[in-house]
């Protein structure tokens, strides 16, 4: 029964927990940039890139899902390198709970070289999240500066009608 309790409130607050997304901090204005037209040589890819914003939400996506924040901001080749040392992280943890539960026993091994494997991919799993996070966050926000800044004459002679 008190099984069934826990998996009726879990249930229940899930939808709660997905219905929006959250700020960390009060923006006085809106990044997105207001056009009343486009400009005429902006391309499909700068135009998305303009449209994109990083939030909670894809801070949260970013630590299930390694390079999710340099995808959206399509920086490719940091984020496969994130991939790849988040990968790292967790055949390093795998192989240390491997060691920890060998033989349905369970162990606790102390040796300096264990504590060193397991603060290594902790240190491995955290350092790859937040490479991912800032990384992508502010090349995200330096090619929307640049793409404003080149159709920033037009921007300012569409704004004057």
């Amino acid at each position: 029964m008190k099984y069934i309790i826990v998996l009726i409130i879990f249930l229940l607050s899930l939808g709660s927990v997905f219905s929006q997304d959250l700020e960390l901090y009060h923006r006085s204005m809106d990044d997105r940039l207001i056009m009343p037209e486009l400009p005429k040589d902006i391309t499909l890819g700068e135009f998305q890139i303009l449209s994109r914003d990083i939030k909670l939400m894809d801070m949260a996506a970013a630590i299930a899902f390694p390079g999710y924040i340099s995808f959206k901001a399509q920086e490719n080749k940091v984020a496969y390198i994130s991939i790849i040392l988040r990968s790292i992280g967790y055949i390093g943890s795998a192989y240390e709970l491997y060691r920890y539960h060998e033989d349905g026993v369970f162990k606790f091994y102390s040796s300096e070289s264990d504590r060193n494997i397991i603060y290594a991919t902790a240190g491995i799993l955290i350092t790859s999240y937040f490479l991912d996070w800032l990384y992508g966050k502010t090349e995200l926000e330096k090619k929307q500066e640049a793409i404003r800044y080149k159709y920033r004459q037009e921007l300012m002679r569409l704004g004057d009608k």
